[in-house]
């Protein structure tokens, strides 16, 4: 489907955390501890991905 072939075009980390968010509905807070990431670099890896994603599904 159309948002497994955008995720396709994300880095694989980056398809990892939207699909674990949003998916599984893990917030930010537990994927950046999970992965010991600093919070706001969590926020903005995922910003980037989902704005790569709504311009690849043309919304």
């Amino acid at each position: 489907n159309a948002i497994d072939r955008c995720l396709a075009t994300l880095a694989e980390d980056q398809q990892r955390y939207i699909r674990v968010a949003f998916f599984e509905g893990c917030s930010y807070a537990e994927l950046a501890e999970r992965h010991s990431i600093p919070l706001g670099t969590m926020k903005s890896w995922i910003r980037r991905g989902l704005l790569v994603l709504r311009g690849c599904l043309g919304l």
